[in-house]
């Protein structure tokens, strides 16, 4: 392998392949001579300011057309991530990157996100040229404000034309779209995937769900059709441990769309939510999720905060929110604005989720005791003695008497042999017993804490 300069910009060439030495995947891997030229040309030019001399020189003429845009930060990320792709798809490749300061003293500014297994470099400050049939195009990148990126295009051709067939193919091939993600762009990645088999919920918020959300989805085209407007909103209220979020982890796994999860850190400040639903608008078909939304939509009366009307705003479709389905959590659904949570449009349904009965209690105690064997009256006897709880607590009351069978099982020798595990009843009514404890604990605090 031999290296070459070109001033400061460093190249490697080996075979007539060349690539960007800190990252090749920025630039493609075949640099032509006339690239090469172009960067030679740039550094020896005296033409000032810097962006007139990158310009002028590669496209050949400084007065070609420029268009500007400011996207916010994550929906500018999908654009730069995708343009590579983009031009490679029109024939053409990307043979430069330049620093946006000073050509040559550094490369460009890149960030690095992780999805699907797959390392991809986002353009966050500097310069990416490309060559394509009949047309040059130089594309610059660097932050505008806290909330937005300045992207700037030039053209010696259809300037117009290639910024919108661009942004038409980042909404249709970003690296987001149709995957779980947190509002900072944070790809979730869990270790297990979660079905409706993980839960249990009341026969009517599970049909609720199905005609609201899945069935929403899967029959977009049809609605449209018939002019319905093509976006939901739900809340979906109970006391913690009911399985709100839960209930996120399996529309997440089971509905095939972009799944956009917004926590309460994600919200800083008003504008927030105009990137969330950008980035939401980007990505759609898209469940917007907001956890915890009594954090940042109390009642005006309450908390004089800007962001419950910039929510507000964006929620009635200012901008476009088609394809877009937002589910929030509460468990304290009184607090939140009126006009918010009684609003069609905003949200068209709220769903309370209750505690578990008995027949709910029996079907989890039946999936996650499955390994243990218990006589027909002791699961009558959990049943009955769980009813009201959460499923969180039933969870717990399980996950405790699995410890327990297999603590009794390894004191016996029995670990391992895969026999079903078994418990005595004096173990289980004394789980139980424990588990009203805690629940009375919990509840002398919370009418503390009221009080």
């Amino acid at each position: 392998m031999r290296s070459r300069w070109h001033g400061r910009s460093r190249w490697y060439e080996e075979d007539g392949q060349a690539s960007n030495c800190r990252d090749g995947r920025l630039v493609d891997a075949e640099l032509g001579g006339e690239a090469g030229e172009a960067a030679r040309l740039v550094e020896l030019s005296f033409i000032e300011p810097l962006e007139r001399r990158l310009t002028a020189v590669f496209l050949g003429r400084g007065d070609c057309v420029k268009l500007e845009d400011r996207p916010c930060g994550l929906v500018a990320d999908l654009l730069l991530e995708c343009l590579g792709r983009f031009v490679r798809q029109r024939g053409g490749s990307v043979v430069a990157a330049f620093d946006a300061d000073d050509f040559g003293a550094r490369d460009p500014v890149v960030h690095s996100v992780k999805a699907g297994g797959k390392e991809l470099h986002i353009l966050k400050r500097g310069y990416l040229f490309a060559l394509l049939p009949g047309a040059r195009v130089a594309v610059a990148a660097a932050p505008a404000d806290d909330e937005h990126v300045a992207i700037t295009l030039w053209s010696d051709a259809d300037a117009a034309g290639f910024m919108r067939k661009w942004q038409d193919f980042a909404k249709r091939d970003n690296y987001l779209r149709g995957r779980a993600f947190f509002a900072d762009g944070e790809v979730i990645e869990r270790s297990r995937r979660y079905s409706w088999e993980d839960i249990v919920v009341p026969g009517e918020v599970r049909e609720t769900l199905a005609t609201h959300v899945e069935s929403f989805f899967r029959n977009r085209d049809a609605l449209a059709r018939h002019g319905v407007r093509l976006r939901r909103g739900l809340i979906l209220s109970g006391a913690p441990g009911t399985g709100k979020t839960l209930l996120g982890k399996v529309l997440a796994d089971t509905l095939g769309v972009s799944f956009l999860w917004v926590l309460p850190r994600h919200v800083q400040r008003p504008g927030s939510f105009k990137e969330i639903l950008s980035l939401a608008r980007m990505v759609a078909p898209c469940v917007l999720f907001l956890e915890d939304l009594d954090l940042f939509a109390q009642d005006r009366e309450a908390r004089n905060w800007l962001g419950l009307g910039e929510l507000m705003n964006q929620l009635d479709g200012a901008m476009d929110n088609e394809d877009i389905v937002t589910i929030a959590t509460t468990n304290r659904l009184a607090v939140i604005e009126r006009a918010l949570r009684n609003r069609p449009g905003r949200f068209d349904r709220t769903l309370v989720i209750p505690p578990l009965d008995e027949l709910g209690c029996r079907a989890l105690l039946g999936k996650r005791l499955a390994g243990i064997r218990l006589a027909p009256d002791d699961m009558d006897f959990l049943a009955s003695a769980t009813a009201g709880c959460t499923g969180a607590e039933v969870v717990e009351v399980a996950n405790t008497l699995l410890l327990l069978a297999v603590q009794r099982a390894e004191a016996g020798g029995e670990g391992g042999d895969g026999r079903p595990l078994v418990l005595d009843r004096s173990i289980l009514e004394a789980s139980v017993v424990a588990l009203q404890g805690r629940r009375r604990a919990g509840m002398g605090f919370g009418a503390r804490q009221r009080a």
